[in-house]
């Protein structure tokens, strides 16, 4: 029997990876979708649910909002709430409720949070939260000299990563910037070296969880 998922995020893109990630499993089953706090606490009712995804962040009403609401309603549903970047206040407010499993959000360690805490391996958790931590320091303590290495988009490739994660086709995207199909080919080519992926699917994936596609 597949478990039962409800989504509250407010980024179109990063919420298809997670709909394309459980429409290639038999685990997981989609009851809703939302696309921020307010949607959640309005439509959720008395369906049922194994696990909640939230994004803590989302617009009108913040995913953090909602949870507590959803608690003080006695709603016990586990939760796994995530934001980009690690914040120990966010950390803090979150382990003041019962199961609620704060987590990056990336859809890889989304689902392997989930994974482990359905055959009951909560300690997972803080481990992932610990490992969280010491990346968070390690990234802050060496953002200066990384910093040139990190490869740049310019502004025309920011444009075509937005158009390539709304899922145009090159020739689309050479319509959409007044470029032949072949040269946003080449593009395409240059980003997925220059981010060490395999090919455009995984460039989609990259930019989305690395925020690099809301450019207009």
């Amino acid at each position: 029997m597949p478990i039962l998922l409800s989504i509250c995020e407010s980024d179109l893109h990063f919420k298809n990876l997670l709909f394309d990630y459980i429409q290639r499993t038999c685990t997981y089953d989609i009851v809703d979708h939302y696309s921020n706090g307010f949607e959640l606490i309005n439509r959720l009712y008395f369906k049922q649910n194994n696990f909640l995804l939230i994004d803590v962040f989302t617009p009108i009403m913040t995913g953090i909002e909602a949870i507590k609401i959803l608690r003080n309603k006695n709603n016990s549903t586990p939760i796994i709430a995530y934001s980009q970047v690690y914040q120990e206040d966010v950390d803090h407010l979150l382990s003041q409720y019962d199961q609620i499993y704060y987590c990056q959000k990336n859809s890889s360690l989304i689902f392997g949070l989930l994974s482990e805490l359905q055959k009951g391996n909560i300690s997972f958790h803080q481990e992932q939260i610990t490992q969280w931590k010491r990346t968070k320091m390690e990234t802050e303590e060496r953002f200066n000299s990384q910093q040139r290495a990190i490869y740049n988009p310019s502004p025309l490739e920011l444009q075509i990563i937005n158009h390539a994660c709304r899922g145009l086709t090159n020739k689309e995207i050479g319509e959409q910037v007044y470029l032949s199909g072949r040269t946003i080919e080449a593009h395409i080519k240059k980003l997925t070296e220059k981010f060490r992926v395999k090919n455009k699917i995984q460039l989609i994936t990259y930019c989305v969880e690395q925020n690099l596609h809301t450019y207009k």
